[in-house]
């Protein structure tokens, strides 16, 4: 796919407007522009027609539309944005789909932003824990909630309160629109079946990352990998089991190399953001900006519903095919969450050591959930 910087573009097509405009003079000698379209008002129209401006817009992720994240681009943020610039007719987008890996791989989303390979798109940020230390906050707080809506609204208002959130793109060369997360609950999904927490000892488990510390303390060894590779870890014996949610399992059929669900009620995590390139951003009228951070908005939203949706069907479609199911008893829920470091204490030491408020962010957060009568295992703030 050959994609072109907005900014090139704008040079070639004048601002990328695609009008054609007719220049004549006034009685006092100014310039005036005419469209093509607005002359048709001097031919008996009685009122004038405006041409609608295009823009493009590539909009990238590694991953394919198979993924959540992908797929909600596809069906909730794209058309979003389309049907609120439709409102008023003064936009179009012309969607360019850099999807799939043929841009940047995933994890490589954030680099095609920053350097406007891509002008937009959906960055996983479980990838980036050295460059987006304070967006770590759901995965230093593990066993609080299963709602990746509310888990979205409270980060958005975090990003919104707290400079720290927006400055971290600042040297990245982005805006962000929004953050939103699609692990709802994180399970274990293994080979043999996981009947107790100490079956966990001795098992490599494939994770993002950042939750690999979860398991680790119950005596597993973690081994990083992605959406992309996690089926074929499992199939070919490099580990026993992954970390993953409810929705993936169904999405990607991992129950067919991994049929066994293990619930321990870890919860979700803030795991996305969508972002723009900033000299594409600032390119944008005002009422496209406005119709962009909606969507963005909205899509937090709607992939939590989806993420909840699917979810919730992964327990039947275990069993369906041949698989087990095992929750956790609630006192060796607390006991794992009791074990584990104080990862949020961690994480509140570092980024305060940089002038970052994040003890305040933090009891905000958890507060947030507490309000709301989440099943949080660990008052990761206290």
């Amino acid at each position: 796919m050959q994609l072109q910087s907005r900014r090139a573009k704008q040079s070639v097509n004048q601002g990328r407007r695609h009008m054609t405009h007719i220049q004549t003079k006034t009685s006092n000698g100014a310039a005036k522009l005419l469209s093509g379209a607005i002359l048709a008002a001097a031919l008996g129209f009685s009122s004038p027609v405006y041409a609608q401006e295009e823009i493009d817009v590539s909009i990238v992720s590694g991953f394919s539309p198979a993924v959540a994240a992908v797929k909600m681009l596809k069906e909730s943020f794209m058309p979003g944005v389309d049907a609120r610039l439709a409102e008023s007719g003064n936009y179009v987008i012309n969607w360019q789909e850099a999807f799939s890996g043929t841009l940047a791989k995933p994890a490589g989303e954030l680099e095609a932003i920053e350097t406007g390979l891509a002008d937009m798109g959906v960055i996983p940020t479980a990838f980036h824990a050295d460059k987006l230390p304070v967006y770590q906050i759901g995965y230093v707080t593990p066993f609080t909630t299963t709602d990746l809506v509310l888990i979205h609204e409270v980060v958005d208002g975090l990003v919104d309160k707290y400079p720290a959130f927006r400055d971290t793109w600042t040297n990245l060369n982005q805006v962000t629109l929004s953050a939103s997360g699609i692990p709802d609950n994180y399970i274990l999904c293994s080979a043999e079946p996981i009947n107790s927490l100490s079956d966990i000892d001795g098992l490599k488990v494939a994770g993002a990352g950042p939750n690999l510390r979860w398991i680790e303390p119950a005596g597993a060894t973690g081994v990083t990998g992605s959406l992309g590779n996690f089926y074929q870890l499992v199939e070919t014996g490099v580990v026993d089991a992954m970390l993953v949610w409810g929705e993936a399992v169904v999405s990607l059929k991992f129950y067919e190399v991994c049929g066994n669900y293990f619930n321990a009620n870890l919860g979700g995590v803030n795991s996305y953001v969508i972002n723009a390139n900033q000299q594409a951003w600032d390119s944008y009228p005002d009422e496209v900006k406005e119709a962009m951070i909606a969507a963005a908005k909205q899509y937090g939203i709607d992939i939590g519903n989806f993420a909840a949706e699917l979810g919730s069907q992964a327990r039947e479609t275990f069993v369906a095919n041949g698989g087990s199911v095992v929750e956790i008893d609630p006192q060796e829920r607390a006991e794992w969450a009791a074990t584990l470091p104080d990862l949020a204490q961690e994480w509140v030491d570092n980024l305060e050591a940089q002038g970052v408020p994040a003890q305040e962010i933090l009891a905000e957060y958890m507060q947030a959930m507490r309000d709301a009568g989440e099943p949080v295992a660990r008052q990761w703030d206290q």
